[in-house]
């Protein structure tokens, strides 16, 4: 039912946000949660789901979700591209991360 529930999330989420984040990520290999509004009980239940989503609706790359917490007064959520950004320690990423190689 949680599972359902998270998809429903990510179904409703609004398309402007979507393509926004996802010109956004496609351009600069990242993307701050703040472009994804609604999503944060998606990022912390089910990170999986929403990455596999993401990469069927046109977000290019290895995707990561990852949790960030003070690198710049920013904490949150960050998703990035592990293609083109593989300096991790600069996002000052925790260990919860959701990676989902792209499709060939």
């Amino acid at each position: 039912m949680l599972l359902e529930r998270i998809a429903e999330i990510i179904e409703l989420t609004d398309s402007d946000h979507l393509a926004q984040a996802m010109e956004i990520f496609n351009q600069n290999g990242s993307v701050l949660d703040e472009y994804l509004p609604f999503l944060n009980v998606v990022f912390e239940q089910a990170p999986e789901l929403l990455v596999m989503r993401l990469s069927k609706l046109g977000f290019k790359g290895t995707i990561v979700i990852t949790q960030v917490n003070g690198t710049e007064g920013f904490s949150g959520y960050m998703l990035y591209d592990a293609e083109r950004i593989t300096h991790k320690r600069t996002l000052a990423p925790v260990t919860n991360e959701a990676v989902v190689l792209p499709a060939e």
